[in-house]
């Protein structure tokens, strides 16, 4: 039995996850979304909210069915122990790459607008550095920490939209679907495939206490709610600009002001930089829980610096090589094992338990008749 005391609660699981998803919308472009016009992004917003309320269906019923489990425990107790190796191995090597995938963007960043260059590796080093202490202090502590970061990320980013209001034109609106449903279904994949919401949720629900369905009701809606009111400031102000640009998000705060604040990328900055310190440390602390089932508490903190320092060098490796990006960066890729972790997973193992079950229940029956 779980004590009440290494427990968070639903609001600060919650929190968590809408922290982490700020980085899914500051790092949204056209390259990625499928095209031009990023009004279907819009559209693209609205599909991705409604499946999630479908997707979420496989983890939600395997929960359900045990509470006290997490996927990993549900994997033990369905397919044994080769089973578990294989699961905390598939989800430990997600997290890496997903942490990967997201540090590596923020170098790029860093050396898109810093002049003269600095060295961004030293600074991808120093963030592990940090996120590892970080993991070390639990779960618990990543919670407490993301509430302030959300208090952060919400203020900065209402605050640039409405920023950015007295420089919209109406004229920068493009129709939708103006070049098909094509920009549309890319852009709702790479929402998918950018989400680790649901794989954060698979090993943590357990540990939650509180209206959980509730709560992912709020984040969901709030989450893309506050990624369409982005986006329609950003086109707003931007329009056509935007096409060409690698950070339109951080391209159109560049062109809005605040008061005191003559330039609001620096707002930008720092919701990215609480974004992903709350992303990679919980990310760091579920490795440690993918070790801790098949090694012990010592061995998985000890390899938690290894693996960071892997992490770190295949993001840098990815800011140095083009042919890696469009692999990396590329929506089949990430869509693929993210689904794979949030959906497919849990859908195999929800589906592995209620055969068992049926199985169980007429041998129950045969052996009350017999006693009969």
């Amino acid at each position: 039995m779980m004590q009440k005391r290494y427990c968070i609660s639903a609001g600060q699981l919650f929190a968590i996850l809408f922290v982490n998803r700020s980085v899914i919308m500051l790092t949204h472009n056209t390259l990625l979304g499928g095209g031009e016009n990023m009004m279907d992004n819009i559209l693209s917003a609205l599909l991705a909210l409604g499946l999630n309320f479908v997707l979420i269906l496989p983890l939600y019923f395997l929960h359900r069915r045990n509470p006290q489990e997490n996927i990993l425990d549900s994997g033990e107790r369905l397919v044994g122990k080769p089973g578990l190796i294989l699961l905390a191995v598939f989800y430990g090597l997600y997290f890496m790459a997903i942490d990967s995938y997201y540090l590596s963007f923020f170098q790029i960043f860093l050396n898109n607008i810093m002049e003269p260059l600095m060295p961004v590796w030293l600074i991808a080093l120093t963030f592990i550095a940090v996120v590892c202490y970080a993991a070390y202090q639990g779960i618990e502590a990543v919670a407490r920490t993301a509430g302030f970061a959300l208090a952060i990320i919400v203020i900065g980013m209402v605050w640039i939209g409405v920023a950015l209001l007295p420089k919209i034109q109406m004229i920068n609106y493009d129709p939708f679907l103006y070049n098909g449903p094509k920009q549309t279904i890319v852009g709702t994949t790479l929402f998918l495939a950018r989400s680790t919401g649901f794989t954060t949720m698979a090993l943590l629900l357990p540990r939650v206490n509180g209206k959980k369905k509730l709560k992912f009701c709020i984040w969901n809606v709030s989450i893309y709610g506050l990624m369409i009111f982005l986006l329609l400031g950003m086109i707003g102000v931007g329009g056509s600009y935007l096409k060409n640009q690698l950070f339109p998000v951080y391209t159109a705060a560049s062109l809005a002001d605040a008061g005191v604040l003559e330039r609001l990328d620096v707002v930008f900055i720092t919701i990215w930089v609480a974004g992903l310190f709350i992303q990679m440390s919980t990310d760091a602390y579920l490795f440690m829980a993918c070790l801790r089932k098949v090694a012990n508490k010592k061995v998985s903190r000890i390899a938690l610096p290894i693996a960071a320092s892997l992490v770190a060098i295949l993001s840098i490796t990815v800011t140095r090589s083009l042919p890696l990006q469009k692999i990396f960066y590329g929506v089949p890729l990430l869509f693929t094992i993210t689904v794979t972790a949030a959906v497919g997973i849990p859908l195999v193992l929800l589906l592995i338990d209620l055969v068992r079950k049926k199985k169980r229940i007429p041998a129950k029956t045969q052996e009350g008749e017999g006693e009969a």
